[in-house]
């Protein structure tokens, strides 16, 4: 009796425990998944299984009408209790890991496994034998089928092996030790049952010492998870002011890009030449100067609008403000400057101001320094995969091979238009020059997905044409 005695001692230790980490879960911390839920019922099971086995320590051997309710009853719940405890320390594995299909295929297979078990514990304890025995004077004796009830508890433990194996790659080395422990120690306090004298029991004791170790194991872990979690906050917070600093910058790149790029299309001489030429118009011609105002105003509302906004606009539009720049020139060139439009699709989006530049370009260093004048042609192609904008003179070109410094060419709002095509359409400009034979623009713009037509790239003479004319 001195080892019963000192079994329930242990046992009533275990109860405490394990109810008081119960109630924690319960009452002090916040059971937020299922695992926690899981494991808070596991201590309650556990405290409840080993208040069942101090029942029957203290029940059995005793010749009383209590003595025999206490000690059958304990029996019975107690050995269910254990089948039970298996099947939710499977869930609570399955739950921790957050596991797939598989772990899902071997948790349901062992709730019907331990369900079944039960159910045969139950049947056994009321109806037959084979078990175990409580003869007439209180004490237990095993039957010959109690080791096909340790068989059933090794293929119980089996599935929390194998529920583990397949959950290993998405738990903590500390949690994965800490759940072998829950297999290792019971497994051990199962093998000392069956060599020690029977009424003893010490399987309970074995998993209230494991769920006890998993529950100290998860609160460091728990520690050090909220540790690291704040140090990847806090490099979350950095990377966020680093990539907030990049999009500062980036945005005031592009707002440097747009007011450079207004400045260098409303040069000042431009300015003055085109008023100039409405102040000699209003004496000679009074309509033509109110189109050349109006013109004009067009013109200046468009650069002013660009500052703005950085919207993409319709082509339309773009060629819009390209015909009032250059009917502007027109007045000034007369018929040293000829101008056609071979516009073929106009329903694509462009960033603005980037056509007007190109021609102006081609006015400016081009066709106003050739002496006989030249011809300028702004035209529109596509393809399957992209649009392209071509704007090309026959002016007097350059040398593509010197140095922009060298040409004195406006390179600074060419380069503007060549950086706003590729951050904003993902496109790209081309240009093609030669000396004494004129320079060919062209802007290529991709398709979206929804923009693809039927149009196939061998099928574009037109761009093979255009680009001919370099």
């Amino acid at each position: 009796m001195a080892i019963e005695n000192l079994l329930a001692a242990f046992e009533i230790w275990g109860i405490l425990i394990c109810s008081g980490i119960g109630i924690y879960f319960f009452l002090v911390t916040k059971i937020n998944n299922r695992a926690d839920s899981v494991m808070c019922i596991m201590q309650f099971v556990a405290a409840a299984a080993l208040t069942f086995d101090v029942g029957v320590v203290i029940s059995q051997n005793v010749n009383e009408p209590w003595a025999k309710i206490v000690f059958h009853g304990s029996m019975a719940t107690m050995m269910i209790l254990q089948y039970l405890m298996v099947a939710l320390f499977v869930g609570y594995i399955k739950y921790l890991s957050r596991a797939g299909k598989v772990s899902n295929v071997i948790a349901n297979f062992t709730y019907c496994f331990a369900a079944g078990c039960a159910l045969t514990c139950i049947i056994s304890a009321k109806y037959t034998h084979w078990y175990y025995l409580i003869d007439d004077q209180n004490v237990y004796q095993r039957m010959p089928y109690y080791n096909f009830a340790i068989y059933l508890i090794v293929i119980l433990y089996a599935l929390v092996i194998a529920q583990i194996v397949v959950c290993a790659k998405r738990l903590l080395i500390k949690q994965i030790i800490s759940l072998l422990l829950y297999i290792t120690i019971p497994f051990i306090m199962v093998l000392l049952q069956v060599v020690l004298k029977p009424g003893i029991n010490l399987t309970n004791i074995g998993m209230a010492i494991s769920l006890i170790i998993i529950f100290i194991v998860n609160n460091v872990k728990i520690t050090i998870m909220e540790s690291e979690l704040n140090k990847k906050v806090l490099q979350q917070n950095m990377v966020l002011l680093n990539q907030n600093k990049v999009i500062a910058e980036k945005k005031e790149e592009i707002e440097n890009l747009q007011l450079n790029m207004v400045i260098t299309q409303m040069q000042p001489h431009f300015v003055f030449n085109v008023l100039n030429i409405i102040y000699y118009l209003c004496a000679k011609d009074t309509k033509l100067a109110q189109t050349a105002i109006d013109n004009f105003s067009s013109y200046l509302r468009t650069n002013i609008d660009s500052l703005v906004s950085d919207e993409l606009a319709p082509f339309s539009k773009e060629l819009e403000h390209v015909k009032n720049y250059l009917d502007l020139e027109k007045l000034r060139f007369d018929d040293e400057l000829e101008i056609e439009y071979d516009i073929g699709p106009t329903d694509f989006h462009i960033p603005m101001l980037v056509v007007q530049p190109l021609a102006e370009n081609a006015v400016k260093h081009g066709i106003a320094k050739s002496s006989k004048g030249g011809k300028l042609i702004i035209r529109t192609v596509e393809d399957y995969d992209n649009h392209y904008v071509y704007v090309i003179d026959n002016g007097v070109g350059f040398d593509t091979k010197k140095k922009p410094a060298d040409d004195g060419r406006s390179h600074i709002g060419i380069e503007n238009v060549r950086v706003r095509i590729e951050k904003r359409v993902n496109g790209k400009l081309e240009l093609f020059s030669s000396k004494g034979k004129g320079t060919t623009a062209v802007i290529t713009i991709p398709k979206l997905p929804g923009e693809k037509s039927n149009v196939k790239p061998d099928d574009d003479d037109d761009g093979d044409e255009a680009a001919s004319k370099d």
